[in-house]
């Protein structure tokens, strides 16, 4: 993991007690489209993307009759992981590409530095 990543991590870990769910989230701002799962992926939710850029949601595959000719992609989300389609864009955006964007969207480095006390033996 990166450092930027590693420090928006620890800035928030001291802001909210560890969530082990089981819960999966679906989000939306009408801009974009959303979901998670806790850490530990307790709760399926299974996701796919037809050629026509349709993309299902659920927590079983086949709850949508969708010929299996017209499916580019099949997957999961992944413990801790998120799905983030947006429209205006018209792209999923990578879980990679959301947490480092947050990761850079604040001096957390700065903010731990100045405020974290780190005991060390």
């Amino acid at each position: 993991m990166d450092t930027d990543r590693r420090a928006f991590y620890e800035h928030h870990a001291a802001l909210m007690e560890p969530w082990d769910g089981p819960a999966a989230m679906a989000f939306t701002d009408g801009r974009q489209i959303g979901a998670t799962l806790d850490r530990n992926g307790l709760r399926p939710a299974r996701y796919l993307v037809t050629e026509d850029d349709l993309v299902v949601m659920a927590s079983e595959m086949g709850v949508l009759p969708i010929p299996e000719e017209k499916i580019v992609k099949k997957w999961r989300l992944q413990p801790g992981k998120m799905l983030l389609v947006d429209l205006e864009q018209g792209r999923i955006i990578s879980d990679d590409e959301i947490k480092q964007e947050l990761a850079l969207s604040h001096p957390y480095k700065e903010w731990l530095a100045r405020t974290q006390i780190s005991w060390r033996t």
